[in-house]
């Protein structure tokens, strides 16, 4: 199976094109330095391991009034984690567990928290999922995940961490309240953002498909997320009953046409 593509690289890459470079996330890597400076611009930050998944190795972070951080999420082995501590080193000493013997545990970056756009602060996440078709990429379809009740602090929407699949429609429709007219200009600036995605990362790192995970500002203007170049299709068959998930594997075919 072919390497993942590190975070920070993606972030990097993704700064190279002018569309995709004014719709990423404020990214830095990880030091307690740019941590301290990341969090005096911004109410929150997330703290990710460059290369695990699966919502692993991922904090959400903030300075409190009386100076202390307070952070939750899911350590490397992905157990859950809330704490506050008085200072930076004590987190760095959580991020890397075997620091006593010398042994940091790999690279992290740190991103700009986006606040969610819903009624009641769930968090949420939109993934797209591009395709090369006959040299052209191509939106074979996309779908919402929500957070439920238990990630809203810690923001992590994954479905190994508690996250439901829904409809692209029912997420803008109903989660985001937003009309036809609005629900349509969306889904377009997400089409053009994902192809453009696409067309950034394929000169480096060449795939067929790619899956995009998509955040909404506050303005409901796309923001990139993650770029996943092994994407499982596995939650589109749980929407529209199969009909995207259909429109993939049709789309599949043809490329091995």
């Amino acid at each position: 199976m072919s390497k993942p593509v590190g975070k920070w690289e993606q972030s990097v890459l993704l700064q190279q094109d002018p569309l995709t470079a004014k719709n990423i996330p404020k990214t830095k890597i990880y030091s307690i330095k740019n941590l301290q400076k990341l969090l005096k611009h911004y109410a929150y930050v997330y703290v990710k391991h460059d290369t695990t998944g699966q919502g692993r190795a991922i904090y959400k972070i903030s300075q409190k009034k009386d100076g202390t951080y307070c952070f939750n999420g899911f350590n490397i082995q992905g157990e859950p984690i809330n704490k506050c501590v008085g200072t930076l080193n004590e987190f760095h000493q959580i991020l890397h567990p075997f620091l006593k013997l010398g042994r940091l545990s790999g690279p992290y970056i740190i991103q700009e928290g986006i606040p969610s756009l819903t009624q009641n602060g769930q968090p949420f996440v939109i993934r797209v999922h591009v395709q090369d078709l006959n040299g052209s990429w191509v939106v074979g379809g996309m779908y919402g995940k929500i957070g439920l009740e238990e990630t809203e602090d810690n923001g992590i929407v994954n479905s190994h961490r508690g996250a439901q699949v829904i409809s692209i429609n029912e997420l803008l429709s109903i989660h985001l309240k937003m009309d036809k007219t609005k629900e349509k200009e969306v889904i377009e600036a997400i089409n053009t953002l994902a192809i453009s995605v696409a067309k950034v990362i394929a000169p480096q790192y060449l795939r067929r498909e790619y899956g995009i995970d998509i955040g909404l500002n506050l303005q409901g203007e796309p923001v990139i997320f993650e770029v996943n170049t092994t994407p499982s299709i596995r939650s589109f068959a749980e929407v529209e009953n199969k009909a995207v998930w259909k429109r993939i594997v049709e789309i599949r075919k043809q490329q091995n046409g």
